[in-house]
């Protein structure tokens, strides 16, 4: 259980990494996943899970960062450690 959750946050690190090396950021510079170097798999990830935690946003078809949610995800996830 432990090792899926690490290969699932380890994915989910490399992911924020591309958007941010390729400057999507905001809607104005979103991508899509083939310029981002992300999987076929993303698309189908963001229509469950991924999609619903709003860090990645689909603007027609193309995707950015939300760093602004990506930081509410982290602070969130953190108050839950003990």
């Amino acid at each position: 259980m432990f090792r899926r959750r690490e290969e699932i946050r380890k994915q989910l690190t490399d992911a924020v990494a591309k958007f941010k090396e390729k400057g999507a950021t905001s809607p104005e510079k979103a991508l899509i996943p083939e310029e981002l170097g992300l999987p076929p798999r993303f698309k189908e990830a963001m229509q469950r899970r991924l999609g619903r935690t709003g860090i990645f946003v689909e603007v027609n078809g193309k995707y950015y960062l939300s760093e602004q949610r990506l930081k509410e995800v982290q602070e969130r996830i953190s108050s839950r450690s003990f």
